[in-house]
């Protein structure tokens, strides 16, 4: 069978965006903020939540979690400022969930999700890290 007819068929009998993913457990909730952050753009990724925390006076809250092995949960409020209603509203859009649940729920996993995407970047020094097209070589 065609893998590209299985995942069809699988799309077609779950209702739920592939894209967006369950919100029902964890792992789905980690995979779509791990791909948010992974994203280079204006409006998604990590350099967006970074230059959106420094707008809204929040940015060392940020930078704070990706140098702390276990990144305490904030309030709703903080996940509100730092992710615009669209970008909430999109993932409640691929869950049964309220945007009120998708924030909860955000308010424990973004800062762990920043973690895990800061730690896997290449580091030059302590919190600072390598420059896109620099070469590999001169280390």
């Amino acid at each position: 069978m065609d893998p590209h007819q299985t995942r069809a068929t699988a799309e077609s009998n779950n209702a739920r965006s592939i894209e967006i993913g369950s919100w029902d457990d964890r792992q789905d909730c980690a995979a779509w903020l791990d791909a948010f952050l992974s994203e280079e753009g204006l409006t998604r990724g990590y350099g967006y939540l970074l230059r959106r925390a420094a707008d809204k006076g929040l940015y060392d809250v940020v930078r704070s979690w990706g140098h702390t092995d276990r990144p305490a949960p904030v309030d709703a409020t903080t996940i509100e400022i730092l992710l615009p209603q669209k970008i909430i509203m999109e993932a409640a859009q691929g869950s049964a969930a309220t945007s009120e649940e998708i924030v909860a729920r955000l308010s424990c996993a973004l800062p762990v999700a920043v973690r895990r995407h800061i730690t896997r970047k290449r580091f030059n020094r302590y919190g600072h890290i390598g420059c896109t097209g620099e070469d590999p070589m001169r280390r």
